[in-house]
């Protein structure tokens, strides 16, 4: 707004603002509160349009300031969301090792149950390297299944039998015998007792035969050894 118009601009405005002028000689002068009027210092008029123009000044610059924060408060954000992929990467990849090794942890843990389960069951019906050999057996008859031994048939298929019934039933396996506590193959096979002598020669025995004979009866066993080397 104008503060000296000419009567031409006057005359062009509405009445509402024709009011804020009045008439000084040829031209119209708005009519401001306390301002000196005729031919008095426009000093005060000065000040207060230079307070204006530092005002407006003010709220560019706090404006300026205001978008800056935002803009940094944008980036931030962004920063964020970056720092935070980063994380989730970073832990996605330590979860996955970790989960690496708690399967390897489990693995060894339920190898360790089928080795003991084997090994009480094969102990329980034979005896020293004869209970190692029969472990290797009785092992393939279990299965870890919820984290608990479970025994299984010959084709691998889960029973309910227990680790009883399983060493019962390789105690009374004709396949097993030689190897079981108190049990001898006879007719065409195993040695005999510890006071007797052997229905087969030494070459004609299978390995888990001589590992018997060998725990049954070691003189016996070392005889036949040196019969066998003599005849060499």
């Amino acid at each position: 707004m104008k503060y000296k118009i000419s009567k031409a601009e006057y005359e062009a405005l509405d009445a509402a603002m024709q009011a804020l002028y009045k008439a000084m000689g040829d031209d119209f002068v708005l009519t401001v509160e306390g301002l000196p009027t005729g031919g008095e210092d426009l000093e005060g008029l000065k000040r207060q349009n230079q307070t204006l123009l530092d005002e407006a000044k003010e709220a560019k610059r706090l404006k300026r300031e205001a978008d800056e924060k935002l803009a940094q408060k944008e980036l931030d954000a962004a920063k964020a969301r970056g720092d935070f992929e980063q994380l989730y990467a970073s832990s996605e990849q330590a979860l996955a090792v970790e989960r690496t090794r708690l399967a390897e942890l489990t693995a060894s843990i339920e190898r360790r149950d089928l080795t003991s389960a084997a090994s009480k069951v094969s102990s329980s019906i034979a005896d020293g390297e004869n209970a190692e050999i029969l472990a290797e057996f009785v092992q393939r008859r279990l299965k870890i299944v919820e984290g608990q031994v479970k025994v299984t048939d010959a084709a691998g298929n889960l029973t309910i039998a227990s680790l009883e019934d399983l060493a019962k039933e390789f105690q009374q396996a004709p396949r097993y015998a030689s190897l079981v506590r108190g049990t001898k193959a006879n007719g065409g096979g195993a040695t005999g007792g510890s006071g007797g002598g052997a229905t087969k020669q030494l070459h004609e025995m299978s390995d888990a035969e001589r590992i018997q004979l060998s725990n049954e009866n070691p003189t016996l066993f070392n005889q036949m050894v040196q019969q066998a080397k003599s005849k060499e």
